[in-house]
């Protein structure tokens, strides 16, 4: 009976043995160990190449300051093959991601233009997507140095400073400047006119050429004209603004001041002689700001787009491998388990079938020993 009882012991061991040997990795450290694609959700991927936040936001998603200076090259994108045959959906996402940071990045181009005056220093900061046509003209007209040493032949206090005549002789350039745009459309939600807006001063429809003009704070009824429309704010040296010499008053007949005609006939001479109390530029830099994302500085061409998108291809693709790899381990860990118990299942069934045919046959032999015990002692009590 003890025999048979250190069986059963040995029997449980055995089985708590290969139980504790089939659960000594579980299945998830086992498939972390493999890898799932670095851990990397679908959003994080894309936010590893695209920055966070929503790139449908016009405004800044990533909560940075939006004139940190970066390069972001535009790029022709072909979404339509790579949405519509849907080939690698990861890919479209990537690609349709890329088409709205490239429409974001047309509409955030600024630009800081940077003039020293006879008054002071003035900063002035240029939004495209305010007026994306009055943008582009005044950015390279500041830019090929058309409005150095100008004067600010217009000045109304509680109204406005114009300026924009220019003494170039660069031939080519004064043809440029004397060109016009088209009107931008109006823009009701800048409205009313705040003191330092800038816009072009324009005479009709699709007038604007290259005069321009810096509101001041009574000038709120402005902007109501299609080429009235803002493209930009001073946004340091205001106080400068407001202290150009304004003492010969508006243009004829609302003032004494000095007439356009004679300024491009005559150039810097007329006001010189004339006027020489009013203020002029004297130099002007230009800094433009392409939109940064991520806190990361993307420059490059279609080859970048091309390598950004094989990136994103070969992650989502170990992505894939990897769950995978992950599935395949845990069935065949949950396999190996099952297997591991019906083995022990046997094991014990066998080894409880063995303990109670050896009870069995102790007990029989017991059972023998009492009725050998019982004659023999009916057979001496017969002798006495």
């Amino acid at each position: 009976f003890f025999y048979s009882v250190l069986i059963l012991v040995k029997t449980w061991q055995v089985r708590i043995i290969n139980n504790t040997m089939a659960d000594g990795i579980p299945p998830e450290e086992f498939a972390d160990d493999l890898g799932d694609g670095g851990g990397l959700s679908k959003e994080q991927i894309d936010d590893q190449f695209f920055g966070p936040g929503d790139a449908d936001d016009p405004e800044n998603a990533a909560g940075e300051d939006p004139t940190d200076d970066a390069v972001f090259v535009d790029r022709t994108l072909d979404t339509d093959d790579a949405v519509n045959t849907g080939k690698d959906d990861d890919v479209a996402v990537s690609v349709a991601r890329e088409h709205r940071l490239r429409v974001r990045h047309e509409a955030e181009q600024r630009a800081t233009v940077t003039c020293t005056t006879t008054a002071g220093p003035i900063s002035m900061i240029f939004h495209r997507w305010w007026s994306p046509n009055g943008y582009d003209r005044a950015t390279s007209l500041f830019e090929r140095g058309y409005y150095d040493h100008s004067h600010f032949f217009r000045v109304v206090p509680h109204f406005l400073v114009q300026f924009g005549i220019s003494y170039t002789g660069d031939a080519e350039l004064k043809h440029f400047a004397d060109s016009t745009i088209g009107d931008d459309p109006k823009r009701e939600d800048l409205m009313p006119f705040r003191e330092g807006m800038l816009s072009f001063a324009g005479s009709g429809p699709n007038s604007r050429n290259s005069q321009l003009f810096i509101a001041y704070d009574r000038a709120g009824g402005l902007g109501n004209s299609p080429w009235e429309t803002p493209f930009g704010e001073v946004v340091e040296g205001m106080e400068n603004v407001r202290n150009l010499y304004s003492g010969y008053g508006d243009m004829p007949p609302w003032g004494k001041g000095p007439q356009q005609g004679p300024i491009r006939n005559r150039g810097s001479s007329y006001i010189e002689e004339n006027f020489p109390l009013l203020d002029k530029f004297e130099t002007c830099t230009v800094k433009r700001l392409e939109p940064s994302h991520n806190r990361q500085k993307v420059v490059g061409d279609q080859h970048a787009v091309a390598d950004t998108r094989e990136n994103v291809k070969a992650i989502r693709g170990g992505e894939v491998k990897a769950r995978e790899i992950k599935k395949a381990s845990v069935e065949s860990f949950h396999k190996e388990n099952n297997d591991g118990d019906t083995v022990a299942e046997k094991q014990s069934l066998l080894m409880g079938r063995i303990i109670i045919a050896t009870i069995i046959i102790t007990v029989l032999g017991v059972i023998r020993q009492l009725l050998i015990r019982g004659k023999r002692n009916k057979r001496m009590g017969k002798s006495v």
